[in-house]
Formats: structure tokens, C-alpha cells, sequence
């Protein structure tokens, strides 16, 4: 039997969901609060040096979400106390009870969305970058490939408009979804898989249905998915990088309002996946999207045209029937319409819809 004094190991991370969880559920348990816990989140360096070197137990998870002091300091951006944890011997592999672990928080909030809730800002204020604390995570053993089991919800808090859902993603995905080079290729070094999906989940939004047939006497109509392509079961995949990369969310969201990202990026990105990976330019995401669909969605007339020098399809049409125009053409209410990204895929041979929402046409 083990002994009383053996540390009773904490509950593995929840596997991943087959529904989409409220905002509830995705925040889950909260407390169980240490000292050191305390002095990570506030980013208190000295007080958490002085607790660790006076025995503070420094992998000690949370009751609430098994939080690790580490964690803890990394999702508030508190890098420099974070460096001071690995080198006490901290373990980059404890997880949170919705599985994202220091690596994966470290890329999230570098990359932070503009919420209407702060986010925390303290890592504009680090010595350490996102990229040395990255790498000292997976000199420290950080998995590079471990996958958050659901969506992460102080990703947007309450008032998120991104239009995608995180449950799967890799710290590899979270760098692709900023369109990161760096950091990418950095992971990559340190083994990540850049081929690994987010996981299909429910959804109530009506983008991810397909289309119904017109009236007719029958009334039992049936959707039809003009996609050509297979349901996706749930659980199945759901958002690859490169769909990460191009823009996933912008035409189906208001993401454009929140989303941030390395300035000129996207382009690199998408290059690097399709050039150095083999990503296939034509992969279509759960919703049917491609990675033209997504860039037509932010008018990026120059990864459009790099994409089809490549092999891309402008003709892909997805689950709801839209064309790789439709999505340039306002498909979303306040998303402004990119009138030459239009001119430029009807010319490549997209057809337009005219489903312009915010001018007033479209369902």
C-alpha cells in the first residue's frame, strides 16, 4: 500500500466534449488558492521565491480547476515569475482541469483577443519573452502537442465573437491562429505536429447547417449539403491550421473586432504551413471553408492569389452554399464587404451571390 505521505496524484484533465459546453461549464470549478498561487497570479516574484525557497509545495494544483502555480502566473502573463518556477524545478506538464497547460496559456495570452473584459496586459512588462519562456517550457519537457479539452473561456470571457472554438487545439494551432512564424517553427524544433485539428463540437449557429432545399409540396425537405463533402461526425475534425492561419472566424463572426495576431503575418503563415509542411491548399474545414473562403472573408487579395498560384480552388463552395466571393461579400451583419476581393474572385471564376448582408441582402 502507499504510503500516507505519498502525494496522492491530481485527476487527469477531462477528455474532450462531445457538445459544446455553456459558459458555465467551460469556467468549471474555481478556488483552492495558495499562498503561492496568490503571489503567481499578482506577479510577485520576491514573495514567490521567499515562499518556494521556504518549502511552498510548487506544484501544488488548485482544488477548484488544479491549477498549478505556474499556470497560474503564465495566463495572467507573468513570464519573468514564471522562468523563476521552471528554474526551481516546476512541472510544465500540469495540466488544468479543461487541459491547457503553461505552454499553450503562454501563446494565448501573448496573442490575447480584445475582450470587452480586460485582459491582462502584465506581459507587455517581462523581461522574458513569450518566445524564451516558450522554449524554456519545452527544454523543461513541455509537451508540445498536448490538446485543450474544451474551449478555453478566458480566451474571450463572456463576450466572445470569435467564431471558433478551441477544444483540441495545440500550442502549434493557438500559434497558427495569431499567423506566428516564430513561434511555429520554435515548436515545430521542439516536435509539435502542425497537422493536428481542433475537434468538431455541436453547434447551434447556423453557418455549420446546411442549406434547405426551396419550398416545394413536400414538406418534408431535407438540407442539402452543397459542399460535396461528408459529414463530419462529432468529435471528428474541426479547424486545421492553415484554416487557423488564413482566418478562420472572420466570415462567420465579428473575430475582426477582437482578434490580434503578428502584424502582416497572415501570408507568412499560410506559406509556411503549404511550403515547408505539404499542408494541401483545398483542405476544407468542418464547416466546408477553405482557406480561400477565410482570407476572402479579411479582402487578402495577396494570400488569394498566392494560394491559387499553389493549387488553391476558388470554385469550393461550403456546407451553407457559399462561394469563396460570398465570404468577401459581407457574408456576416457589420462585416464590411471587400468589393475588389469580389472583383478579384469573380474574375478567378468564383460565383457571387450578392448575399451582402450589411447592405441589406442575404438571410
Amino acid at each position: 500500500e502507499p504510503d500516507e505521505d505519498e502525494k496522492a496524484e491530481p485527476d487527469p484533465p477531462a477528455p474532450p466534449p462531445v457538445r459544446s459546453l455553456s459558459g458555465n461549464e467551460q469556467i468549471g470549478n474555481q478556488g483552492g488558492f495558495t499562498a503561492l498561487h496568490f503571489a503567481a497570479r499578482e506577479g510577485h516574484i520576491e514573495a514567490a521565491r521567499r515562499l518556494v525557497d521556504g518549502g511552498a509545495e510548487i506544484d501544488h494544483v488548485t482544488a477548484g480547476d488544479q491549477s498549478s502555480p505556474l499556470l497560474v502566473a503564465v495566463i495572467n502573463g507573468n513570464y519573468d515569475l514564471a522562468r523563476m518556477l521552471l528554474e526551481h524545478g516546476a512541472d510544465p506538464n500540469i495540466l488544468s482541469d479543461d487541459g491547457a497547460g503553461p505552454l499553450f496559456a503562454t501563446l494565448n495570452i501573448e496573442w490575447s483577443l480584445r475582450t470587452w473584459y480586460p485582459q491582462p496586459s502584465m506581459f507587455r512588462q517581462q523581461e522574458t519573452s513569450y518566445l524564451e519562456l516558450a522554449e524554456l517550457l519545452m527544454k523543461a519537457g513541455a509537451e508540445p502537442n498536448q490538446r485543450v479539452s474544451t474551449h478555453i473561456w478566458y480566451a474571450a470571457y463572456n463576450a466572445g465573437r470569435m467564431g471558433v472554438d478551441f477544444t483540441g487545439a495545440t500550442p502549434f494551432w493557438r500559434a497558427s491562429y495569431a499567423h506566428d512564424v516564430n513561434a511555429m517553427k520554435l515548436l515545430v524544433a521542439y516536435g509539435a505536429d502542425p497537422n493536428i485539428w481542433t475537434q468538431k463540437l455541436p453547434s447551434r449557429r447556423r453557418y455549420t447547417a446546411p442549406m434547405m432545399e426551396p419550398d416545394t409540396a413536400d414538406q418534408d425537405s431535407k438540407p442539402v449539403d452543397p459542399s460535396g463533402l461528408d459529414p463530419v461526425p462529432d468529435g471528428g475534425p474541426g479547424i486545421h491550421p492553415l484554416h487557423a492561419a488564413a482566418g478562420v472566424g472572420f466570415g462567420t463572426s465579428r473575430v475582426a473586432q477582437q482578434h490580434r495576431g503578428v502584424p502582416d503575418g497572415w501570408l507568412p503563415a499560410v506559406r509556411y504551413l503549404i511550403e515547408e509542411h505539404g499542408v494541401d491548399p483545398n483542405l476544407r474545414d468542418m464547416d466546408g471553408f477553405s482557406a480561400i473562403h477565410h482570407a476572402a472573408a479579411r479582402g487578402d487579395n495577396e494570400t488569394i492569389l498566392y494560394l491559387v498560384r499553389n493549387g488553391a480552388d476558388v470554385t469550393l463552395i461550403s456546407r451553407r452554399g457559399q462561394t469563396t466571393a460570398d465570404l468577401a461579400n459581407s457574408p456576416e451583419q457589420r462585416a464590411q464587404p471587400h468589393p475588389k476581393t469580389v472583383v478579384l474572385l469573380e474574375k478567378l471564376g468564383s460565383k457571387n451571390n450578392h448575399q451582402c448582408r450589411t447592405c441589406g441582402a442575404g438571410g
